[in-house]
């Protein structure tokens, strides 16, 4: 019985991880999490990281994250003064696009669901100038991470 329990555990660790990671191409997709939002609020960011494994440079458009009514890439300069929303990002051959939450995130407004960490995955859509859109989905993140 307890052999049965460990492997199940270990099964679901194993593909909780696999579904945290996608290698699509060219490109690398590393932990898509979306943080919990703060209470009473219907926007929070996203957070995923983003390699280019190929020989010449992608170009990320941006994401469609079904949980939110929008979702927009935004950068924060370095003196957290100023707030952009680029349109594309170049990610040069063998470079990261590291969308974390001290520069860049991936802002969603108007949240249809209540969101709990560590419960549930939601569909996404990453959308590149040569890759196209790849599906994949975002994990809610608990807010100390």
């Amino acid at each position: 019985m307890r052999t049965a329990i460990t492997i199940a555990l270990v099964l679901f660790a194993v593909s909780a991880a696999q579904a945290h990671s996608y290698r699509i191409g060219n490109l690398e997709i590393l932990h898509p999490a979306i943080m919990v939002p703060q209470a009473n609020s219907d926007c929070t960011c996203a957070h995923v990281t983003i390699t280019n494994h190929g020989t010449e440079t992608e170009y990320f458009l941006g994401a469609d994250i079904a949980i939110a009514r929008n979702t927009r890439l935004l950068h924060v300069a370095s003196d957290h003064h100023d707030i952009s929303a680029p349109s594309t990002v170049a990610i040069a051959p063998g470079a990261t696009l590291d969308l974390h939450r001290h520069e860049w995130c991936l802002f969603l407004s108007n949240i249809s669901k209540s969101l709990e960490a560590d419960v549930g995955a939601y569909p996404a859509r990453l959308m590149f100038r040569q890759a196209g859109t790849i599906d994949i989905e975002f994990l809610v993140d608990a807010p100390h991470h």
